[in-house]
């Protein structure tokens, strides 16, 4: 039975509150309101509904997902947020999934995006800012319930129209499509409601398409940046060994930024360097190899550093670093063909030198921590030359009896050839064809103990799966 009380008896005008033991049995109370029959009645609707969920007749979790329903979008955008951050997550990857789902639901409610013209410009914090808070207010007035999938798809077409790449636009809807499943895990919608929410063919729109450098290249290029001088708090040296450790490992600019001297295992064979699980792309925690050139310029790099020190002071952004030491080096920051080479192009270096070398693309995946062979295939990128070199090393499948078979049916064939017929005749000369020159190149690289032809090195075997 309910019961209802004053707190404060003396002062006119106060609330009467409302105690009572909900369907789980624990006590719960309620604020009234300064009449005490209207009290009583709030009282009367609490029980009745207490006794109705105990029978089964009101659905608990509906009666959640309305109340969740009646709070404004910006209180479950900044629960999503705590979320995401719980998890492990790092702070610069939180703030920008949130803002992303955040711009999507503004659009949905009515927002207007400021166009972009150019579609590369960049804007100023003090912009970034206002816009900010023009998406906060809108999301005041806003509701779970006008999240809808038709809403949603249509909001990513307006975003596509202001200017934004296919690809931005993909990231924008796998934010949305994130915080709605966040929203129907957590209870506060009955389903994923925006799981059929379609993505734009990003192919169709490629406006940063990466390139990788040749051997030479990649060596002119970071010998030039141990020469160079400073940039902030990068040395030259710095410089040189952070591009390096890049190639070697695969590692994102992210994930280097996270690195200290913790994070290396001298004492394995070969050593390692790991990087924590919530500062992956994939939310694992990845263990590479390292060579052992570059574990004695890393360890001394390190050695009279605090263990949590990072070992790399980088700049907010990578490809405007790499791009002093690509002009000295005088290497196009984008080529020709409107390929770009900027900071993540070492890590397609990587894939690309790894399958260059010989290993197989299931030992490649493996090393560059790809969830698909597909994704690794987008990352292997030879070079124009390379694959004009590798088509001259075919065999040759033309028919060795042509040209004897020709002549005899021309009348021109006699039985004892004259000196100037056996010498353009293909079945008497030495067979110098490509495929001998294939044979042996399989055989030398199935020799090479670090290749061992595609199976992988011992280093390369102790990634995790």
């Amino acid at each position: 039975m309910a019961s209802i009380f004053k707190k404060d008896k003396r002062r006119k005008g106060a609330p009467w509150y409302i105690d009572y033991f909900d369907e789980n049995d624990v006590r719960q109370r309620e604020k009234g309101c300064p009449d005490r029959a209207a009290t009583e009645q709030i009282a009367r609707k609490l029980e009745t509904d207490v006794e109705l969920r105990r029978r089964g007749v009101i659905d608990v979790k509906d009666e959640r997902r309305a109340e969740a329903n009646l709070r404004p979008l910006t209180e479950h955008f900044d629960a999503f947020q705590a979320a995401l951050v719980d998890r492990g997550n790092t702070a610069k990857h939180v703030d920008l999934y949130v803002e992303r789902a955040r711009r999507v639901a503004a659009l949905v409610l009515g927002a207007a995006l400021p166009e972009i013209d150019p579609p590369k410009k960049k804007t100023k914090k003090v912009e970034r800012d206002a816009a900010a808070l023009l998406v906060t207010s809108v999301l005041k007035t806003g509701r779970l319930s006008d999240m809808t999938l038709e809403a949603v798809q249509k909001a990513l077409s307006v975003l596509k129209d202001s200017g934004r790449s296919l690809e931005t636009c993909n990231h924008h809807r796998a934010a949305i499509r994130g915080f709605s499943k966040w929203a129907w895990e957590t209870g506060r919608t009955s389903a994923h409601v925006l799981l059929g929410v379609t993505g734009f063919n990003a192919k169709e729109d490629r406006r940063h398409d990466r390139r990788t450098l040749g051997v030479d290249e990649l060596r002119k290029l970071i010998k030039t940046a141990e020469r160079g001088p400073d940039y902030r708090q990068m040395t030259g040296p710095d410089r040189a060994l952070c591009y390096r450790l890049a190639v070697a490992t695969g590692l994102r600019f992210s994930e280097i930024q996270t690195i200290t001297p913790r994070s290396f295992d001298w004492k394995a064979d070969p050593a390692t360097v790991t990087v924590a699980a919530g500062y992956t792309k994939n939310g694992e925690p990845a263990t590479l190899p390292l060579a052992p050139d570059l574990v004695t310029d890393l360890r001394s790099r390190v050695l009279d550093m605090s263990q949590d020190a990072p070992v790399f002071v980088l700049p907010d952004r990578g490809a405007t670093m790499l791009q002093i030491d690509l002009e000295a080096a005088e290497i196009p920051y984008c080529d020709e063909s409107g390929q770009f080479f900027d900071f993540h192009s070492l890590r397609c270096q990587t894939a690309t030198l790894a399958d260059a070398a010989g290993n197989s693309p299931r030992v490649v995946q493996k090393l560059m921590r790809h969830s698909t062979l597909e994704l690794t295939g987008r990352y292997t990128r030879p070079r124009a030359v390379d694959v004009e070199r590798a088509a001259l090393t075919l065999p040759t499948l033309r028919p060795m009896a042509s040209n004897r078979e020709a002549r005899s049916a021309t009348g021109t064939d006699d039985s004892a050839p004259s000196a100037t017929a056996s010498a353009t005749d293909e079945d008497d000369l030495p067979r110098k064809s490509n495929e001998r020159n294939i044979l042996v190149a399989v055989a030398t690289r199935n020799h090479n103990p670090r290749v061992g032809g595609s199976s992988p090195s011992a280093a390369i075997s102790q990634l995790p799966s």
